[in-house]
């Protein structure tokens, strides 16, 4: 039986090599137009987390290699979140996605989004890796694609535009707004990015494996070639009851950014 987590959610995708075969499926997608892609950074109440394959644990944000001093912060002075575990949940908001028998673009208001969700865990060897427990796509022919390679995406809706407000003397809000949807889960980042731009040198990657994936184990690997990066200045809302709101909205901190924008990458997934 394929084990559930975080309430059923997903199955659990762990950051390990996996040996490649001759008779494994191997596509590669180009990702172009980088609008903008981020990653909220927050804590995971453990309890959120059930059924876990025997060996794997949740890792405490205590014992987590990296951690974002944000959340370091945190378990300094609140030491009760000393046991949840870091999180993320990343945002890739992109003109194009090409793979080899199809190509999908976004709009100007409504670009293509692919997203990740993880949590860091322990392996039964003994080291802690990036677990991903949901992978969201706004295109459903990317999301049958990714499907026939073992990588089950969740449908996820993305708005970017300008703060539909006014000021006092009717002065259009200058703030930018980047709006998902992930099930019944609406997340909204209101706000501007800095100035300061610095340029990006090196790529960006993520890489993940679910060893639960129909037909055997899948991996994959997402890489972005980003032109400059930049903090964000704004204020992070969530609304909604599924267990991603749930998780948002536990977290005792949430931070957002930096900002990568324009460039091109690829997206790997592999039988």
């Amino acid at each position: 039986m394929r084990p559930s987590l975080i309430l059923g959610l997903a199955a659990m995708a762990l950051l390990v090599p996996v040996a490649t075969s001759a008779q494994e499926a191997d596509s590669a997608w180009q990702l172009a137009g980088l609008r903008t892609g981020f990653c909220i950074q927050f804590l995971l109440d453990p309890a959120l987390v059930r059924d876990l394959p025997s060996g794997f644990r949740i890792a405490a944000a205590s014992e987590a290699r990296d951690l974002h001093p944000s959340l370091r912060d945190v378990i300094t002075s609140q030491t009760e979140f000393a046991s949840w575990a870091p999180s993320r949940l990343c945002f890739h908001a992109l003109d194009t996605i090409r793979g080899p028998d199809f190509t999908v673009k976004g709009k100007r208001d409504r670009p293509q989004l692919f997203a990740t969700w993880t949590v860091e865990a322990a392996t039964p060897a003994g080291g802690i890796h990036d677990a991903v427990l949901s992978l969201i796509t706004s295109s459903g022919r990317v999301a049958r694609a990714a499907d026939e390679l073992g990588q089950e995406m969740r449908d996820g809706r993305l708005h970017i535009g300008k703060v539909p407000t006014v000021d006092e003397d009717g002065v259009p809000s200058s703030d930018d707004r980047f709006e998902v949807k992930i099930g019944s889960t609406l997340i909204t980042w209101d706000g501007r990015l800095a100035r300061d731009t610095v340029r990006v040198l090196q790529a960006v990657t993520m890489e993940w494996s679910n060893p639960w994936a129909k037909g055997g184990e899948a991996v994959g690997r997402i890489t972005l070639r980003p032109l400059h990066a930049r903090a964000m200045v704004g204020a992070l809302k969530v609304e909604g009851k599924d267990v991603v709101a749930k998780a948002l909205r536990a977290s005792p901190t949430r931070f957002a950014g930096p900002a990568y924008e324009g460039g091109e990458g690829m997206l790997r997934l592999r039988q």
